[in-house]
């Protein structure tokens, strides 16, 4: 046996899970939004030095999180974000489809430590779909969070407000207690329970949301 520094047992290997969905041309948006263009401005292939592309995108494509700008003029806007909201841990919390996130439902699950809370409502295989009929927060429900001490909410769904609600409500409630909205997440494969959530925003200065790149790793 060699000398030397004593040798250290080896470190439990961490699963980290993207819980990013991929966006690209042809990626769904809120009806009336931006599509996603993307074009190339230089190429290798046509005699130019480097391939460079240009992407055109509204904020809400994909994994985003909404800045309080998105619902008042002059609100902090994306580059205002404070990190501590998007990076520690998170519960994944398993939610059935025709349940509507209200307060007693709520209610009755434990929420003692919980600072993230990241909703999994469709199920393996079935895609985001911008229309009628997913879970969404009443504004008792966004309250009861935000009394709890919850400071990010996360949702496989469009929005954390009915499709179909001009007002947003839910979005006001949380906006407006400073608990961060990040929609749009592809949770299927996040079994319920406790992870470390990275879901950093981009420093868009003026911007009333920002895509991110979400994951989670297992605390196991």
């Amino acid at each position: 046996m060699s000398r030397g520094a004593p040798s250290r047992p080896p470190r439990p290997a961490s699963r980290i899970l993207d819980i990013s969905p991929v966006i690209g041309p042809g990626v769904a948006v809120w009806p009336g939004d931006s599509p996603l263009v993307w074009e190339w401005v230089s190429q290798r292939a046509r005699g130019e030095s480097v391939n460079l592309g240009r992407v055109t995108l509204s904020p809400h494509t994909g994994a985003h999180v909404d800045a309080p700008r998105h619902l008042e003029d002059g609100a902090p806007d994306a580059a205002a974000l404070p990190l501590e909201s998007f990076w520690g841990p998170a519960r994944v919390v398993g939610w059935a489809a025709g349940v509507p996130l209200d307060r007693a439902a709520l209610e009755a699950l434990p929420w003692d430590g919980v600072r993230r809370a990241l909703f999994r409502t469709r199920q393996p295989g079935r895609p985001l779909a911008y229309a009628a009929g997913y879970p969404a927060f009443t504004p008792e429900g966004a309250a009861f969070l935000a009394a709890r001490g919850v400071q990010l909410v996360g949702v496989d769904t469009p929005s954390v407000d009915p499709f179909e609600s001009p007002d947003l409500p839910a979005h006001r409630a949380f906006l407006a207690a400073g608990v961060a909205v990040l929609e749009c997440l592809e949770l299927a494969a996040a079994a319920p329970g406790d992870y470390e959530l990275v879901a950093l925003p981009l420093r868009i200065a003026g911007a009333d949301a920002t895509p991110v790149r979400a994951a989670l790793r297992s605390r196991d």
